[in-house]
């Protein structure tokens, strides 16, 4: 692949300047990276776009997992600077529906 030429800026200000712009009112998703698919079992579409070279993560039932395959997919090849998609806490959720008794095994 090729040299980009992105001005005077670095890899990381293009990503970041491109990352950060403002996201479009009629945007289908909350999340970044995610968008409506034509597939009505599969709604949810996740890609990224990254030193011209367009990433498909894949279709996906919910929301949210195509929000975690992007996080997951953006972390491995950006790395450090990537903008992650906050995704509620999963860990408080499932902490407040399982009891923990005195015993090794936690209670539904």
């Amino acid at each position: 692949m090729g040299k980009y030429f992105y001005g005077n800026k670095s890899d990381k200000e293009y990503y970041l300047n491109m990352a950060s712009r403002p996201k479009p009112k009629n945007s289908f998703s909350k999340y970044r990276g995610v968008s409506k698919n034509t597939n009505p079992n599969h709604p949810y579409r996740a890609a990224f776009k990254y030193k011209g070279r367009s990433y498909y993560l894949g279709s996906f039932k919910t929301e949210l997992e195509a929000a975690r395959a992007y996080n997951k997919a953006v972390s491995a090849v950006i790395g450090d600077f990537a903008l992650l998609n906050e995704l509620p806490n999963q860990e408080a959720e499932t902490e407040s529906s399982v009891e923990q008794t005195d015993g090794d095994l936690p209670r539904v």
